[in-house]
């Protein structure tokens, strides 16, 4: 897979704006999220990861930024909203997913949602 060029910018702006809170798996996390969103991104607006405009770089991180706040993948398991994969009321049963499944449902999930997609536009060619 060929790299994005400002990836460490964008991970220096997310570690300013998202501070590690103690994960352990932090900066992995940051990491997917990133290679997930410009992989996103470069597939909308049709330019290949490495000819992404720079202008793009602040959606970029906030993008990132809205796909980890609403996956709440910082947080630990324990914490998390999303953590139920099921509830039963008669003798209380609750089941929680395993971090392999969130990590499978987040690769599914489009980070480009209508809050960018006007940004987005601006930059978006016609795939030939």
């Amino acid at each position: 897979m060929i790299e994005f060029p400002r990836k460490n910018k964008i991970i220096a702006k997310l570690a300013i704006l998202v501070p590690d809170n103690g994960n352990e798996d932090y900066s992995s996390i940051i990491d997917f999220v990133v290679d997930k969103v410009v992989s996103d991104v470069s597939n909308y607006i049709h330019f290949p990861i490495d000819s992404i405009p720079e202008e793009l770089d602040m959606t970029i991180v906030s993008m990132c930024m809205q796909l980890l706040d609403t996956h709440e993948l910082l947080k630990p398991v324990d914490d998390r909203n999303d953590g139920v994969s099921s509830l039963s009321e008669g003798d209380v049963s609750v089941s929680f997913k395993t971090p392999a499944e969130v990590y499978s449902t987040l690769q599914t999930v489009n980070s480009i949602t209508d809050n960018f997609v006007a940004q987005l536009n601006s930059f978006r060619r016609v795939k030939r």
